[in-house]
């Protein structure tokens, strides 16, 4: 025996998925800053392109934006506070925001990696952490001066 209620439900279902799946990435496509680029990756040991959707941020004075994310944070692109974040600007021509925009903020190198599936030199990921944490000691140095707290030597 059919039941033909299940099926017609089944095939609501489905429809109202494809119909929230297509406008979600239309919104996408209308977000001045949203991008799909390409990133090597390998599977099973067979190499291919994977498509990964990217966020970039706007010019300076516009708030910094997470690639992988696209959360808009409060810090600004060109403040001091950019150091607190993994800076990449991507230069391979496919990214074409309609901001203008090639410039990629992540939290940290780990979390480019992860997302770009690529692997940074030691180095790199070392700098930018003394170069972030400089810039955490001095916030951290303002907030005291701001707290009413004197330090005399």
């Amino acid at each position: 025996m059919y039941d033909s209620d299940n099926y017609y439900n089944e095939v609501d279902n489905e429809s109202l998925h494809s119909e929230r799946k297509n406008s979600a990435l239309y919104n996408k496509k209308l977000d001045r800053g949203y991008n799909i680029i390409h990133v090597k990756a390998k599977r099973r040991g067979v190499s291919y392109k994977k498509e990964v959707e990217v966020y970039t941020s706007g010019g300076t004075g516009s708030l910094i934006r997470d690639a992988e994310t696209g959360v808009y944070y409060t810090d600004v692109v060109g403040s001091k506070n950019e150091e607190l974040f993994f800076k990449v600007t991507m230069a391979t021509g496919e990214c074409t925001s309609k901001n203008g925009s090639t410039t990629l903020f992540y939290l940290s190198p780990q979390h480019f990696m992860n997302h770009q599936n690529s692997t940074l030199e030691p180095d790199i990921i070392q700098r930018w952490h003394q170069k972030s944490d400089a810039r955490l000691a001095e916030l951290r140095l303002q907030e005291k001066s701001k707290s009413g707290f004197v330090q005399v030597k």
